[in-house]
């Protein structure tokens, strides 16, 4: 395996090597969603989830895409290492309970009613 190969297999694995990250694949595997969206699940700031989305679309996992404000993203493994590495990692991730809460919780969130920093919309009436 060349030096380049193994530079690139790590730069995977880093990418699976972090909760958060692998929630946020969790949670992907379901439908694709916006930043809003994971970040309102899971609390945390739209730069963090950012970062961390950024990561996994350099390691080949997901990708995105811009639809008016909102950026996309999507389960998209980049070639069959990344998509069997999915597979193991997410049959573990969703046997964890605090992944499946949060797969059940994407049911509640529209991003429409989310403002772009994963906070709820006021409503305009009160």
């Amino acid at each position: 395996m060349s030096s380049g190969n193994l530079k690139l297999t790590l730069r995977k694995l880093k990418a699976l090597s972090d909760t958060t990250r692998l929630k946020l694949l969790a949670m992907l595997t379901k439908k694709p969603l916006c930043v809003c969206e994971l970040t309102y699940a899971l609390g945390l700031a739209q730069p963090t989830v950012s970062r961390h989305m950024k990561q996994l679309e350099d390691a080949g996992f997901v990708e995105s895409k811009r639809e008016g404000t909102w950026t996309i993203y999507s389960i998209k493994p980049e070639d069959h290492f990344c998509k069997k590495l999915l597979e193991l990692v997410m049959e573990q991730a969703k046997s964890d309970n605090e992944c499946r809460e949060l797969i059940s919780k994407l049911k509640t969130i529209d991003r429409c009613t989310i403002s772009g920093d994963g906070r709820r919309k006021r409503d305009k009436a009160a």
